[in-house]
């Protein structure tokens, strides 16, 4: 029996250092793996950010790193701040032509085509999960897709409302419109030729105004409430010229050329300015905007009420806008790749929304994040979410969108009707996009 004593002692110090080495630490997952101790390293170059900068956008992402890093230990992110300037794309474009010192980055819905189809880009759908996919709105992907893949994580989208002046409206006697009972186009119409009046002091008060110079996205729901699209839903053919999309933009051009309801230089006015007639000179009653507008009047105090669109022959809601989109750049080490989708996973989330106050400049795309509508204004911009239509992503001339953007204010400013000028451009349309797909 002397001799078993000492195997004893043996095996309950084994027992011992066995326990002591599966020990889990504090909010720990019973079972994983010790950490390495090698980091995985991810370069993120982020538009706009300054290393220790005090505006918003800068503290935003670094408390979002900051918040990753400690969540992830095993993943070291480094922060490249590159201006929203032409030198801030050169620098971009030398990382991406370089491929070994970038694996996060801003993609613009012009370049993600080309930079699919180079062959730089790593797709998304292998790090989804089957619950984050049915957490996206269907219409989230549609301008991160290109050939059948999604090559992009959705921040976020613009998503383009009817801004009011409540004064003007509680003074002309007009009801506001509802997500639930929005306004027809005829009714739409009606409202602002009641809003278009003269004050008693003379100012002359217009229903209806948008920025409209050169194509500027602000009234493009309005192109899409009959139906109609600017490309096929795969962006493989031009069909703006198509019945829907004409009797849409018929339907833009009435307002200035036949009802009368917008101000005189409507089709020539940029975004400021159509802004300063909207606050400022409050000489408009509605006005069609992007979201980053919300805040100014917010904090000027303006009476504000946000509104959906009105419905066209469609009858149904529809908005447009800008998506903020991140790319993970493909490349050998499997570990980075994985390392920057879940650090792009992070950033396009519900969680980082919960995470740093004030980081959702714009309503996100997946149906848990609700961080944006914090008061009933926004959450009319959240709620129109869902009925987003947008142009599948073409790398397309900036010379043809010149031109398109010029055909547009054409047909506003009364120089061609809608089925010329789309009939007129439809043919060097077709052209690039049919070159492109070869």
């Amino acid at each position: 029996m002397k001799r078993i004593y000492p195997l004893l002692s043996v095996l309950v110090l084994l027992a011992m250092l066995v326990s002591a080495c599966t020990a889990v630490a504090p909010g720990g997952d019973q079972g994983a793996a010790a950490p390495s101790g090698e980091k995985t390293k991810v370069v993120f170059y982020q538009r706009g950010y300054i290393d220790g900068g005090a505006d918003a956008g800068s503290v935003n992402t670094a408390k979002a790193i900051e918040v990753f890093e400690q969540n992830n230990p095993d993943i070291d992110v480094e922060i490249v701040g590159i201006p929203w300037t032409a030198e801030g794309d050169t620098k971009l474009e030398t990382a991406l032509a370089g491929g070994t010192d970038i694996n996060v980055f801003r993609v613009t819905s012009p370049n993600l085509p080309r930079y699919a189809k180079q062959g730089i880009l790593s797709e998304i759908t292998p790090y989804l999960t089957d619950e984050e996919k049915a957490d996206f709105y269907e219409s989230a992907f549609q301008v991160a897709t290109v050939d059948g893949k999604v090559w992009a994580w959705p921040l976020w989208v613009t998503a383009i409302s009817l801004f009011a002046n409540t004064d003007i409206l509680a003074e002309r006697g007009v009801d506001l419109p509802t997500m639930e009972k929005p306004w027809t186009w005829d009714e739409f119409v009606a409202a602002t030729k009641q809003l278009t009046y003269t004050k008693d002091d003379g100012t002359q008060v217009y229903g209806f105004t948008a920025s409209s110079k050169w194509g500027a996205v602000e009234y493009y729901p309005l192109m899409y409430i009959d139906g109609g699209r600017i490309l096929s839903a795969d962006g493989a053919q031009f069909v703006q010229n198509q019945p829907e999309g004409v009797s849409a933009l018929d339907k833009l051009a009435s307002l200035a050329l036949e009802h009368k309801v917008t101000p005189p230089d409507f089709g020539t006015v940029d975004q400021a300015g159509v802004r300063s007639q909207f606050k400022d000179l409050q000489s408009v009653a509605l006005l069609m905007s992007t979201p980053g507008f919300v805040p100014d009047l917010e904090s000027s105090g303006f009476p504000l009420a946000v509104l959906p669109p009105p419905t066209g022959d469609m009858d149904s809601l529809v908005t447009n806008g800008a998506f903020g989109l991140f790319a993970v750049v493909d490349v050998e080490d499997e570990a980075k790749v994985a390392a920057a989708h879940k650090l792009a996973n992070y950033l396009t989330g519900s969680q980082v929304a919960a995470d740093v106050e004030g980081w959702q400049l714009a309503p996100g795309l997946r149906r848990s994040n609700t961080a944006y509508a914090t008061t009933p204004n926004r959450q009319v911009i959240a709620d129109l979410v869902e009925y987003g239509v947008y142009e599948a992503p073409v790398a397309t001339s900036a010379e043809l969108g010149s031109r398109y953007g010029a055909a547009l204010q054409s047909i506003i400013l009364g120089e061609q009707t809608a089925q010329e000028a789309m009939d007129e451009i439809a043919p060097d349309y077709q052209a690039e996009l049919d070159a492109l797909s070869q």
